[in-house]
């Protein structure tokens, strides 16, 4: 074995055990990278154009970033709050009628008797109760504390990512240094891509969404549509799941009418997945649907809700790591721009 093959096989098994061990740092990492690319695409536009180094460039975006969610929030938070607390109040009542819609049928009343109502739709007991607003507790503290640690690693990244790179190419042999400075250049390229493609997504979705549920009439449109669009950032499974309130609420409306929210749900996402985000992706990060719905479930059953969440730049990333440092690099297939 070569001194090349033995570094790239022990940072393969150290990144594995990593991944055994504590499977959420990580992912954590790695979606601290994601937002360093992000702050990176627009710090070094900024800096060319004023003469301003990078890495005040990248401080620039990163406070304009935080002064516009500050006041898109501000701006939003009367009428967002009070949609979130009428959801709040009618979601167990969709709950209620939905189970009684399927009462009064034989195979409803059948999957009643299979399944505990009391959990299933949120009727137990106090002690029930107790334990799930105690597991809530600890999970919004924890996704608080994950999510301080992202920002903080991801600012650290991007105002000074030349010695993490640096660190980083210096793990693998020496004449491996020229392919992997290739794959991290083609990785970073094709990871800005997907995340300007799914920002251009969850905004187009959002707004369409919105509007095919004023259309029909639907309450809490706005709300709905904002639960959509966050959840797009997660492709095929998130605005899914984004639907199921939806269609509960327009369940009390009219039993037909969560159909025809699914039909919009459908229909937006064809738009968006067959039309408008791979004309923005183009050839950089154009994942094939099949490959990103198996990594989806893989790495939701091996890492959980932030696993799914991550799937898709993830699996990008593999791609091009795939690509560069197994077909190209140890099979010594050379692919042109044509087959990748």
């Amino acid at each position: 074995m070569t001194r090349s093959q033995a570094s790239v096989l022990i940072l393969l098994g150290l990144l594995l055990a990593l991944f055994w061990l504590a499977p959420e740092v990580p992912l954590l990492g790695f979606a601290a990278v994601l937002l360093a690319l992000a702050l990176r695409a627009g710090g070094e536009p900024l800096a060319r154009k004023t003469g301003m180094p990078a890495w005040l460039g990248v401080l620039v975006v990163a406070v304009l970033v935080v002064v516009a969610i500050g006041l898109a929030g501000w701006a939003a938070a009367g009428p967002l709050t009070e949609q979130a607390r009428e959801l709040a109040q009618q979601l167990p009542r969709s709950f209620e009628t939905l189970r009684n819609k399927l009462a009064d049928t034989g195979w409803g009343d059948w999957v009643l008797r299979q399944v505990d109502p009391g959990r299933l739709f949120g009727v137990g007991g106090a002690e029930d109760a107790a334990a799930a607003a105690a597991s809530a507790a600890s999970s919004t503290l924890g996704g608080l504390g994950n999510l301080v640690l992202v920002v903080l690693l991801g600012l650290y990244l991007a105002v000074q990512p030349e010695g993490y790179v640096r660190g980083l190419r210096h793990l693998f042999a020496p004449d491996l240094d020229g392919r992997v400075r290739e794959t991290l250049e083609e990785a970073g390229h094709t990871l800005r891509g997907w995340l300007l493609g799914q920002a251009f997504a969850m905004v187009v979705a959002g707004i369409l969404t919105w509007v095919g549920l004023m259309l029909l009439g639907v309450p809490l449109a706005g709300l709905l549509a904002t639960i959509v669009a966050v959840l797009n950032f997660i492709p095929v499974i998130g605005p899914l799941i984004g639907a199921v309130p939806a269609m509960l609420l327009a369940l009390t409306q009219d039993p037909v009418l969560p159909f025809w929210v699914l039909g919009v749900i459908v229909l937006v996402q064809s738009i968006e997945g067959n039309f408008l985000t791979p004309m923005v992706q183009s050839r950089t990060a154009d994942l094939p649907p099949a490959l990103l719905l198996v990594t989806q479930v893989l790495t939701g059953a091996l890492f959980g809700l932030l696993g799914v969440a991550l799937a898709a730049p993830l699996s990008a990333l593999g791609l091009v790591v795939v690509r560069k440092g197994y077909v190209e690099g140890w099979l010594d297939w050379p692919l042109d721009k044509a087959e990748r």
